[in-house]
């Protein structure tokens, strides 16, 4: 089932090395063309990189956290913030994608929340660059 298209915020933080692309998604649930179109708006009006700070409290994300998430899988991650967010969320408006309100990452998917280990760590800041991503896979480690 997956999510589809859309546009992420990655990093790259070795202490936060997972099976998967660390990203913030800023949409998905959208096709190829329309992420890309996306995609090349917001870097014409809000540029390519983005620093971000990361609470480092742990947060869990369940499967309905996302308003059309039919997927089954839930997360835990940390909360973010973006200072470019609220530009984003105007920028997005104008697609048919899902905006994702609440700006976080997640460390950890799976079915089982109990089963998952959440680590707190010190609050961080990390630079972001903004990608197009496919998330139509049901594992996170296929997304790319």
């Amino acid at each position: 089932m997956g999510y589809k298209y859309g546009l992420w915020l990655i990093y790259n933080d070795i202490e936060l090395k997972k099976e998967h692309i660390g990203h913030i998604t800023i949409a998905n649930f959208m096709e190829k063309a329309d992420a890309e179109r996306l995609y090349h708006e917001i870097i014409e009006k809000c540029g390519n990189e983005v620093e971000i700070s990361l609470t480092g409290k742990p947060e869990f994300f369940y499967s309905n956290f996302n308003e059309n998430d039919k997927n089954k899988m839930c997360s835990w991650g940390y909360m973010v913030k973006c200072p470019q967010w609220k530009k984003y969320k105007k920028i997005c408006a104008n697609y048919n994608c899902e905006f994702v309100e609440e700006s976080h990452t997640s460390m950890e998917y799976g079915m089982y929340p109990k089963l998952m280990t959440p680590e707190k760590i010190k609050r961080r800041k990390l630079s972001c660059q903004i990608c197009c991503a496919d998330m139509r896979s049901d594992f996170p480690m296929d997304w790319k």
